[in-house]
């Protein structure tokens, strides 16, 4: 799966404002927001943080996956942040997060729902794409990373 095809350079931040798991998920809601994809930025507010209450996306390895499948969503939408000094996030090894794949879905495609899961963490549990993803200088470089780990 080509996900490096949903990523767009409008929506990848090099660098976090936000300390918190809060604040960071606001952050990037509000730019994913934003996207044609996504119709409904306030359903998908909702959506990310009732999630979040529910279980964590943080899922180890400094990595998180906040995503939710809404009616609101036209097509799949990816957004991806990174902080080089780690956010405190209830990661299921309790480490901080540096990297943040969040993924806005049509609620009516679950084979691809799970194959863009799948290929985001394909990605990203892979050392040397999270050292790539993390030193990059650009958002394309970032893309990059994505396209490469498809091939």
């Amino acid at each position: 799966m080509d996900i490096h095809s949903m990523l767009d350079a409008k929506r990848i931040i090099l660098e976090l404002k936000g300390a918190t798991k809060q604040d960071v998920l606001l952050e990037m809601i509000d730019m994913l927001g934003k996207s044609e994809g996504v119709t409904d930025a306030n359903a998908l507010k909702k959506a990310i943080l009732d999630r979040e209450e529910i279980m964590s996306t943080g899922v180890g390895l400094t990595i998180a996956v906040p995503h939710a499948k809404l009616p609101s969503v036209k097509q799949f939408t990816l957004g991806l942040a990174r902080s080089t000094r780690g956010i405190s996030y209830d990661s299921l090894d309790g480490k901080p997060v540096s990297v943040i794949v969040m993924i806005a879905a049509p609620d009516n495609d679950q084979n691809t729902y799970l194959r863009v899961l799948a290929a985001a963490m394909h990605v990203l549990r892979n050392e040397q794409n999270r050292k790539a993803i993390l030193s990059a200088n650009s958002p394309q470089d970032i893309i990059a990373v994505f396209k490469k780990a498809a091939e």
